[in-house]
Order: structure tokens, then C-alpha cells, then sequence
């Protein structure tokens, strides 16, 4: 389906995007500058987070154009990679964008499940994460709408060795990506495009994710779905999970991050501030209060007695 103007219209309040910007976007002019703008507000708004599969009964992974419109602009939710990820660019073809959708390898030990990098060798794993690759005057841009603290917030253009500073600086960290091959599988022959970061002047370039200039199709969704919902081990089913970006002056400059029984601030990529939660009711709180993301009554009961929980029943 395409968005029309109205849901358009719905979507850019969602993310609270100045006026001047949607003119900007609605007339096609400054498509590079435009799109960065929207993508930060969109980070900034719609939460990467797994609030559905600890507080829902049905723990579904909804992936249609129409129902992830209903779950993240009408009931002001966020969602998975895939799931925030592909309303974003659905809203970039409803804006006349030329983009395909593909998947990466994500990097097991800098993924947002490891928490803490691990610089060692990277230990890429299967296609569980969305990108867009976006088009712009003949260059390709790697656009991640929907990932945790090492996703990129800005646009990448896709050039062997080109670095970039990430959010104009302010996150603490340069990027790059590079044409090469991964360090396991037989076909050596076969070269991906790695997003890498250094966190650091004195350490080495950090995997994040490896990807190729494949399309997803509508099947390729429904069969990841199939193997997120069945992978009994997957860290997402046990753990909580809620990330935005934090915004000043329409830049990134930071994150707020729920991670289990805590609560993370961090500015120029270093650690601000860190709460832990003592009951669940604080952490719904927490969800409702940072993320916006509000829970009916009957869904905050679905967490009690399983692993995520924490605590004491909350006060209902």
C-alpha cells in the first residue's frame, strides 16, 4: 500500500517534524538534507523496542504497511528493527524516494544485546537486522531507521573507505564503510559492505553490521518473522528493551536506553546517567513517562511470572 497524504500528514506529527521541514519534503527539494532531518526526528520519536513480546497476550510481529501504521503512528508505539524500519521507508516512497529494502549480518559482540564491545574479531551472525539502501543524484546512502546505540543516525553514503562523522560529532565516534569480505563462510571471493566505528583515537576499527546491495522481498520478511518468533534463544524474548535518540536543536546528541532493570543516559557517546528499576510498575512508568510508549492495563499484567519480570505485580 502507499501512505496518502493524510497518513503523511499523521506521521509527520508523530515525529514532531517542524513545518518547514515537511514543505521541504512534500515539494522534493534538498532530498539529502531533507531526509537527514526526518530520519533524527523519526529516531528521536519512535523507539526501537520489544514492548509487544512482554506485554502483549498474542506476542505478535506485525510487518504490514497498514497495521505497523496503526501500531506506531495511531497508538504512538515503536517497534523492532523491521518493524520501524519499514514504516520509515514506506513513508520515504509515499515521498517519491528511490530506495530498496535489505537485510545486514549484525556483529554478535557490538550488538545491543551484548552491551558492552568487545574489539575483538567480529562474529557476524544471520540477517536479523533492516536497512534501506536510499538513492540520491546516482549515490546509494545505507539509511538505518530503527537499531540500537551503534546504529548510524545520519545518512551513509555507500563508498569503499569513505569515513564520516556521525552525527555531526556529537555521539563520539567516527564511521566508514568498507568493501570486504567476512572472516568466516567458504566463499572468501565474496565481498560485503561493513558499517565500522571507532569509539576510540587509541583503538581499531568496530564492526557493527555487514551488508550486500540485495532487495528484501515481501517473502524474505515473512521468513525472518517466522525464525524471530520460533528462535526460542533469541535475546529480545527474554529482556526489555526501549532506545531513542536524544535531539537538541533538531541534532543528535545523544541516548536514553532501557535495558532489562535499567535505565541509561548517555551524551557524546559517554555514560550520563543510570537508574535501576526496583519494581516493574517503575518500569512501566519509565516506558510511558521516556518512551511515550503507554500500556493498557491488561497488557502490563502479561509480564508477570515470566523471565522479564521484575519484581512486584504492578499496581494496576
Amino acid at each position: 500500500m502507499a501512505y496518502t497524504q493524510a497518513e503523511l500528514t499523521g506521521y509527520f506529527d508523530r515525529v514532531n517534524l517542524p513545518n518547514d521541514i515537511r514543505d521541504v519534503l512534500l515539494a522534493g527539494r534538498d532530498r539529502l538534507e531533507a531526509l537527514t532531518c526526518l530520519l533524527h526526528h523519526h529516531l528521536a520519536t519512535v523507539p526501537f523496542e520489544n514492548t509487544a513480546f512482554h506485554y502483549t497476550a498474542d506476542r505478535l510481529l506485525v510487518l504490514s504497511p497498514s497495521l505497523l501504521y496503526e501500531k506506531i503512528v495511531l497508538r504512538r508505539q515503536g517497534g523492532t528493527c523491521f518493524q520501524i524500519t519499514r514504516l520509515f521507508g514506506e513513508v520515504l516512497l509515499a515521498l517519491g524516494y528511490e530506495l530498496y529494502m535489505s537485510g545486514a549480518r549484525t556483529n554478535k559482540s557490538t550488538s545491543v544485546a551484548a552491551q558492552d564491545k568487545d574489539l575483538g574479531r567480529a562474529q557476524f551472525g544471520d540477517w536479523q537486522h533492516m536497512i534501506l539502501i536510499v538513492r540520491l543524484d546516482g549515490n546509494d546512502y545505507l539509511v538505518d531507521a530503527g537499531s540500537g546505540p551503534n546504529g548510524p543516525v545520519d545518512p551513509v553514503l555507500i563508498r569503499d573507505g569513505l569515513e564520516f562523522t556521525d552525527g555531526d560529532g556529537n555521539l563520539g565516534r567516527r564511521g566508514r564503510v568498507i568493501h570486504a569480505p567476512i572472516d568466516q563462510g567458504r566463499a572468501r571471493h565474496l565481498q560485503y559492505w561493513r558499517l565500522q566505528f571507532l569509539f576510540d583515537s587509541s583503538s581499531d576499527w568496530v564492526d557493527i553490521y555487514a551488508f550486500t546491495e540485495s532487495e528484501w522481498l515481501e517473502t524474505d520478511y515473512q521468513a525472518v518473522k517466522r525464525a524471530v518468533l520460533g528462535n526460542k534463544r533469541a535475546w529480545f524474548l527474554y529482556r526489555v528493551i526501549a532506545f531513542q535518540i536524544v535531539l537538541k536543536d533538531r541534532r543528535p546528541v545523544g541516548w536514553v536506553m532501557i535495558w532489562n532493570d535499567a535505565m541509561s543516559w548517555f551524551q557524546g557517546g559517554k555514560l550520563s546517567r543510570r537508574i535501576r528499576f526496583k519494581s516493574e510498575e517503575e518500569r512501566i512508568n519509565a516506558l510511558e513517562s521516556v518512551f511515550g510508549i503507554k500500556l493498557e492495563d491488561e497488557e502490563k499484567k502479561e509480564i508477570v511470572g515470566t523471565v522479564a519480570f521484575l519484581g512486584a505485580k504492578p499496581k494496576i
